[in-house]
């Protein structure tokens, strides 16, 4: 693909995002706005109809999450789609149930009963978040397949080959982009080192993707005068030359702490499941206590 193809895409990808984003943030302030009608008005209670039917469909919900978990390890759902689509779908649920429960405890805490079940969810909930970060970090996409440490590592050979163009009119900066591969996979003996860099790299990184940014433009520029380059040219070979070294910089911190998302995802499953069974038995003790006990 061309430099004007790569441009066309990245543009539809920047639209698409920015679409993403609006939508989401208009939902969020939708569902703020409200929560604060429903925290401070009270147009409804648990117990009526409005507010018992939200947390029986929140907690049918909640309870429809071990779907995903049956996909994965039941042998007999093996043929029943493609785990991805489970997996956006326990994401929905996920997201959707706990806050329908929220608007039927009408942002109050009740009886000690309502209490856990209310804890256990929003536990359960902010694992998921946390979860879902540290998915992103090892698949392509949201919902798509595990990236390997083999297609990591080709992709960043992928970035080193398409920034060379941008070595030949800056040589300084191959200097600074090879400093930082190899500070990305030196060896470090000290668990808290590495736990900085691993923190940090990223941010380092975008940092260093500035700095020789404005270096390459310069070069830039100064080719443009030599060669008499037209605006629109010249606009042309910043924004790809951007492309390039912010892709490169992106390569080396993905390939670099690939190893470290994979095993904190790991970890961070050990800690998930046993939430969401929690969560299963607590909603079931409160319906029990909410419709027999009272």
């Amino acid at each position: 693909m061309n430099a004007q193809g790569h441009s066309d895409a990245d543009s539809k990808d920047s639209g698409r995002n920015i679409l993403r984003s609006v939508i989401i943030w208009t939902l969020v302030i939708i569902l703020v706005a409200l929560g604060w009608y429903v925290a401070t008005k009270r147009p409804y209670t648990a117990g009526d109809d409005i507010g018992y039917n939200l947390g029986l469909v929140g907690g049918s919900m909640m309870l429809l999450l071990l779907v995903y978990s049956l996909r994965k390890r039941a042998g007999f759902m093996k043929n029943t789609g493609p785990v991805r689509r489970y997996f956006a779908f326990h994401m929905f649920l996920g997201v959707t149930g706990p806050i329908l429960v929220l608007f039927h405890s009408t942002f109050k805490i009740g009886a000690l009963n309502s209490r856990i079940a209310l804890y256990s969810m929003l536990l359960v909930a902010g694992s998921g978040l946390v979860g879902r970060f540290v998915y992103r970090h090892i698949h392509q996409g949201l919902y798509g397949r595990e990236t390997t440490l083999a297609e990591a590592e080709q992709q960043l050979s992928e970035s080193a080959e398409s920034v060379q163009s941008i070595l030949s009119i800056a040589p300084g900066i191959e200097t600074k982009l090879e400093d930082f591969r190899e500070y990305s996979v030196e060896k470090l003996e000290g668990a808290p080192e590495r736990s900085w860099r691993f923190m940090t790299l990223r941010m380092r990184g975008h940092s260093l993707a500035r700095e020789v940014r404005k270096e390459a433009w310069h070069a830039l520029e100064q080719a443009a005068q030599k060669s008499n380059w037209q605006q629109d040219e010249l606009a042309s070979q910043k924004k790809l030359a951007s492309e390039r070294i912010y892709g490169y910089v992106e390569a080396v911190c993905s390939a670099a702490t690939y190893a470290t998302w994979v095993r904190l995802f790991a970890l961070w499953h050990v800690v998930h499941v046993p939430f969401l069974y929690l969560l299963i038995i607590t909603g079931i003790i409160h319906v029990i206590a909410t419709n027999f006990m009272y």
